[in-house]
């Protein structure tokens, strides 16, 4: 079968496996949700578009786009900038690292009040979009510019050039390929930052919108915005990525790597346990530190108020406090564990979800072909906007938080897992299929351990996302852990209170992404059989 033959093969599978995801979904609610009105149909949601019309929803969604174009250009620039810096001076790499891991284990459930009490009008959203997307666009770019080979280099060097003229004439090309591929996986995480600042407080866009939707009880409206905004976000995702295709066209399809993998991880690899948790444990603390001097720089460069901007002092002060610090560690201690149980819940339904999909995707290929294109297109789906209709399909209770938090570490382990079954030794894979092998046998000795590299690199990234879904359903669904605590703090104005759980949620998310790189370190280093 040729290419075009190919193409058409997938569109056809694709649109078949649509069609029966919307039957399904219309089977249930009929048979099964008929009597409850929360959750409706695709007709009836098509309906309600209808009666809306186009026009209402891109009016809705000018001011989020806006706001999400402005930070993601702002957070793009930003770490494009910080990554040439990183290939021109190496030994910066480490602290722009680290820094970098620090914005993306920022939970921006739990930053989001903070800069809304710092930062006047649209200010907090353009922040929240563009810390957003920061992190993947800087390890995409310095994996870019460092992917240029050897001798290349060498002949730039040898004709005279320098470190400009090799950025200039060598990285700055080969480096496309993978800043599209970042971009293409910031755009959405743009949008979501938007709404999430919307939610937050603002006079108009898509997050108001639904706000407004909910507290009307007219669910249709609110399925109709989710919808649109996933649509939204999957145009994005799609036109950034053709952008890319046009651009670079000597490319092939190149994957953005979340994970932050970096030069010094074969190194690592070979080191013994004891090395590898200190180095660990090194990092851990060296991003605490470099969290907290950026910390209070921005308190002072900014003039923050002392009411409003609490430093790591007055954080201290808040837990050891000689009369009430007893108590306040109590209800810290209390509401960390519910935070860190419904974080461990939601990654665990997420992880396993996410190995059962990829392993029946690559056992029955028929199957991913109808329903691989629905998976990445739920990929983009704002998880801010589609809380509330999980809450009102399964309540306020664990359940609700299984499903969050499974959703936001899914669709990314999905993708990943996904790849790396498919990118598994063809040598390998042949013999299996020589000897006779079922397609089940061959996943389970050949293409699950080549894989499992990418299974850790994937649940390193899912873990911090874990955090913020939990801390997000806590905030919209149960009413308790971190998250509700800190949008009651900012509704009593209590700041000392406020920013000593974003510190606390902050430092779970960066040491629960050094905790598993641990575990992958020495996981691998025991399967590949490294020596110490």
């Amino acid at each position: 079968m040729g290419i075009a033959g190919e193409k058409a093969r997938r569109i056809l599978f694709g649109t078949v496996g649509t069609a029966l995801l919307l039957l399904a979904w219309q089977g249930c609610v009929t048979q099964l949700f008929s009597g409850r009105g929360t959750i409706p149909g695709p007709l009836q949601i098509a309906r309600q578009f209808r009666a809306d019309g186009l026009g209402f929803f891109v009016a809705s969604a000018a001011p989020t786009l806006r706001t999400a174009a402005i930070g993601w250009t702002v957070g793009c620039l930003s770490a494009g900038v910080l990554a040439l810096l990183v290939v021109a001076v190496p030994r910066t790499e480490k602290l722009v690292l680290q820094l970098g891991a620090v914005t993306y284990c920022l939970p921006i459930v739990a930053i989001g009040p903070v800069l809304v009490v710092v930062f006047n009008g649209g200010s907090p959203r353009v922040i929240l979009s563009g810390l957003s997307c920061f992190f993947v666009t800087l390890v995409g770019t310095i994996t870019g510019l460092r992917s240029v080979g050897q001798p290349l280099l060498d002949t730039i060097h040898a004709f005279g050039g320098g470190t400009a003229a090799k950025m200039l004439e060598a990285r700055s090309r080969a480096s496309l390929p993978f800043v599209f591929a970042a971009l293409r996986v910031a755009a959405p995480a743009s949008i979501l930052g938007s709404i999430v600042g919307e939610f937050l407080g603002a006079e108009q866009g898509l997050g108001v919108v639904l706000i407004n939707s909910q507290q009307a009880m007219n669910y249709p409206r609110t399925w109709a915005v989710a919808l649109f905004t996933t649509a939204l976000a999957g145009l994005a995702y799609l036109l950034i990525g053709l952008a890319g295709r046009l651009l670079t066209p000597w490319a092939r399809e190149t994957a953005s790597n979340l994970a932050g993998e970096t030069a010094e991880r074969s190194i690592l690899r070979s080191r013994s346990r004891f090395s590898v948790g200190l180095q660990a444990a090194g990092s851990t603390g060296l991003s605490i530190l470099a969290a907290v001097a950026v910390w209070v720089l921005l308190l002072k460069a900014f003039h923050v108020s002392a009411f409003i901007g609490k430093g790591p002092l007055e954080v201290w002060a808040y837990v050891f406090d000689p009369d009430a610090g007893a108590d306040n560690r109590a209800a810290l201690l209390q509401e960390s564990l519910v935070s860190l149980r419904d974080a461990l819940l939601g990654l665990s339904a997420g992880t396993v979800a996410a190995l059962v999909v990829a392993s029946l995707f690559n056992v029955v290929p028929t199957v991913r072909q109808m329903f691989m294109g629905p998976a990445l297109a739920l990929q983009s789906v704002p998880l801010v906007a589609i809380t509330p209709l999980i809450v009102l399909i399964f309540g306020r209770n664990l359940v609700a938080i299984c499903v969050i938090g499974g959703i936001v570490t899914f669709f990314p382990m999905l993708v990943n897992l996904t790849l790396a079954l498919d990118r598994s030794p063809r040598d390998a894979a042949d013999l299996m299929r020589v000897f006779g092998a079922s397609r089940l046998a061959t996943l389970r000795n050949v293409q699950i351990p080549s894989a499992l590299p990418a299974f850790f690199a994937s649940v390193r990234v899912a873990a911090p996302l874990a955090i913020t879904g939990a801390m997000l359903a806590e905030w919209l669904a149960t009413g308790s852990g971190l998250g509700y605590s800190i949008a009651s703090d900012v509704a009593t104005s209590d700041y000392s209170a406020l920013w000593t759980r974003v510190a606390l949620a902050t430092v779970f998310s960066l040491t629960a992404y050094q905790c598993i790189s641990y575990v992958e370190r020495t996981a691998i280093r025991r399967l590949t059989g490294v020596a110490g």
